[in-house]
């Protein structure tokens, strides 16, 4: 009698492609009358997991763009008299300039008042302050004024690109004051500092106009985007914005005094007085950074730090450029030397969670991204990293509410809607997924994050051939997403195309090297080659850096199955099934490792589990069967073979249950019955046992 427990042909590696999203915040920096000018780059972007927003629609240079401006002063400022009006004046005057040269109209939101805090000393840590604080803004731009005369007087004015939030020292003098606003709203449409005495750009602001350079740019960048998480710049404007900053780079390497600076051969100290043209370097950084240019990034943050040593915003965007060049433990470094000199620093603490994520440091990601909300609740970027993280362990619950967080802080959050979607899917709710899903394209239509969720739903809906169509459109769109190729190579094993699937799973690794479900790919397309060794290697692998998935751990129990291991297969199996109590093929295996331990009891209550989720899976009706054969319930095991018969009368290993129903019908004395089943067997091919058949043909002589 056999009693032979069988595998399925493969295993069911199902797995969405996570969207990470690790956001780029562009930031510059200026003031008038500067001894050292400061940078504010806030939290970077994976580039692999999209997660701009929807942008405004673009303004043509033919239309007057008006660009509304919140006001905010504190105590100080409204205690001296006529100041609130003089500040509205001036922002009246440069505003008539603006429109004058770029079509750009600013127009006054109103003043609210702004609480400042008396132990900081310096403006940086004014802004700083404010912009944490700064919630549902009603206005494109924010100009802050603090009229307090205790402030050290590094610099008067500081914009910060990213935020579009000025913050300047209150003066009395009018034609300053006009200066000084018209410098930073320069800086809000990316003006830089420029080595020349009669431009307003100039680090100590003594000139009224702007240069050819500064001119060209704002023209070119007039019609930026103002969303929290969008790259300010329209992507048809970003090489002519570069050659611009090129030629202002050039024009300061050119510089007589600063020539010794940038030789290799010499060490000098920077004076202040040139500290301040750094950010035309940080700006050139930034662009390649959109373009994934990372050495020449990393090479600008050198040149800013030559011009600037110990700059802690260069320092930090040095250490995003290193971190996507793939030099992740330079970028830790980089940030760790960051956070002894500023522990506060909460974007670097962002920045250093994506990097220790990367090396798969889970645990010290989670804390650095909770502390990092400590000291800036409004950062939705670091509460959607952590819901990612949280998702990537299978904290399905508490990614939720991350990612929700995130939502609630940024509404049009295009990533957070995407992973919302993925969350859903996994749970399989695939309706509510799809409409997440759906909402991120009403957002950001180009979404690939979206699209590919679309195709998983697609997939797992049983449309297999939609969903490689699907894929194949992302990965045309987006040719070097490392996540397009593996969900591409996902959709092929759907239609046994595994050599296929493992050259783009393959491709997807040298995109991304530590994309853990890349690995898990490949030990699938290994597993079905018959190469458990290689596949166990690759699943662990992908589990070591990160991967969680309740998928990993059942193609785990299949490989140790095919090693007969029974041992591990059984741990892989129940750590399947206690992350995911409702996957019926975990509960078969499960029973198969247990059984082949002899623990049949315990196997039959994991089959009949499995059976009770899934009633018509063939393969869990015969090894449940079996089972029951082995527990010497032939009665059962009958009901079985033949629920199993029904199921699927043509599957070519109908052999099995022939064989086993001439054992039960001989042992029943159905001796006719018997040696009908038994020609069944050997038709199908399969070997049954010649004492059986002896001793059926002297029974019925």
């Amino acid at each position: 009698m056999s009693r032979v427990f069988r595998l399925k042909d493969r295993s069911q590696l199902r797995l969405a492609a996570t969207g990470l999203l690790w956001l780029l915040l562009f930031v510059s920096s200026g003031g008038l009358e500067l001894v050292q000018a400061t940078s504010f780059p806030l939290p970077e972007e994976d580039k692999n997991n999209e997660s701009y927003l929807v942008k405004p629609t673009p303004v043509t240079s033919g239309q007057l763009r008006q660009i509304k401006v919140q006001l905010v002063g504190d105590r100080e400022l409204f205690q001296q008299s006529q100041a609130a009006t003089r500040v509205e004046l001036a922002l009246r005057d440069v505003s008539a300039e603006f429109e004058c040269l770029f079509n750009l109209s600013f127009i006054s939101a109103g003043w609210s008042s702004w609480k400042t805090d008396d132990r900081n000393r310096q403006l940086h840590e004014l802004a700083e302050t404010l912009e944490l604080s700064v919630k549902d803004r009603q206005a494109e731009i924010i100009l802050a004024v603090t009229g307090r005369s205790n402030l050290r007087p590094e610099y008067s004015g500081s914009a910060l690109l990213k935020s579009s939030l000025i913050t300047i020292i209150y003066t009395s003098d009018q034609a300053k004051l006009r200066r000084l606003i018209k410098h930073e709203l320069g800086h809000i449409f990316g003006a830089v500092h420029v080595p020349e005495p009669g431009s307003v750009m100039n680090c100590f602001g003594g000139g009224d106009h702007f240069d050819h350079y500064n001119l060209e740019i704002i023209k070119l960048a007039r019609e930026r985007s103002f969303e929290p998480y969008a790259f300010p710049f329209p992507p048809g404007v970003q090489a002519s914005v570069e050659k611009i900053y090129l030629q202002v780079r050039e024009r300061i390497l050119g510089e007589s005094r600063l020539k010794s600076l940038f030789s290799a051969s010499t060490i000098v100290e920077a004076g202040d007085e040139v500290r301040c043209l750094n950010d035309v370097f940080l700006m050139l950084s930034q662009l390649e950074l959109e373009k994934n240019n990372y050495e020449r990034s990393i090479s600008f943050t050198e040149e800013a730090l030559t011009l600037s040593p110990g700059d802690l915003e260069a320092m930090n965007l040095q250490a995003v450029s290193l971190r996507q060049a793939g030099r992740v433990q330079e970028a830790i470094s980089v940030y760790e030397i960051i956070l002894q000199i500023r522990p506060d620093f909460s974007e670097a603490l962002y920045n250093l969670g994506i990097a220790l994520s990367e090396l798969n440091r889970l645990d010290e990601a989670e804390k650095v991204y909770l502390r990092a909300l400590r000291l800036n609740p409004g950062l939705a970027s670091a509460y959607h990293n952590l819901g990612d993280l949280y998702l990537k362990q299978g904290r399905l619950d508490e990614a939720k509410k991350q990612f929700l967080k995130a939502i609630e802080l940024v509404p049009g959050y295009v990533s957070a809607y995407v992973n919302l979607g993925e969350l859903y899917r996994r749970q399989g709710d695939r309706e509510i997924a799809r409409e997440y899903a759906e909402k991120a394209l009403s957002l950001k239509p180009e979404s690939d994050q979206a699209r590919n969720l679309l195709a998983n739903i697609l997939r797992e809906s049983g449309k297999p051939a939609e969903a490689l169509g699907a894929y194949q459109q992302v990965l045309a769109g987006n040719p070097t997403s490392a996540r397009a190729y593996y969900n591409l190579g996902v959709s092929l094993t759907d239609v046994g195309r595994w050599q296929e699937a493992a050259k783009l799973f393959e491709e997807a690794i040298k995109i991304e090297s530590n994309l853990a479900e890349a690995y898990g790919g490949l030990g699938l397309c290994a597993l079905q080659r018959g190469e458990a060794d290689r596949a166990i290697q690759l699943f662990i692998k992908a589990r070591e850096l990160g991967f969680k998935d309740p998928a990993l751990s059942l193609n785990l129990s299949y490989a140790y199955l095919n090693k007969k291991d029974w041992l591990k297969a059984e741990e892989e199996a129940r750590q399947a099934v206690n992350v995911q109590p409702g996957l019926a093929t975990g509960y078969n295996n499960l029973g198969i490792a247990l059984a082949q331990q002899n623990k049949l009891e315990e196997a039959r209550i994991a089959l009949e589990r499995a059976l009770k989720i899934n009633p018509r899976d063939w393969q869990v009706l015969i090894n449940l069967a079996m089972v029951e054969l082995s527990n010497q319930n032939e009665s059962r095991a009958l009901e079985l073979f033949w629920r199993a018969l029904a199921v699927d009368p043509q599957n070519s290993q109908n052999g099995l249950i022939y064989n086993n129903l001439a054992v039960i019908y001989f042992h029943l004395e159905k001796y006719e019955l018997s040696w009908e089943f038994v020609q069944k067997a050997l038709q199908a091919g399969f070997k049954v046992d010649e004492p059986l058949i002896e001793t059926l043909i002297k029974k019925l002589r």
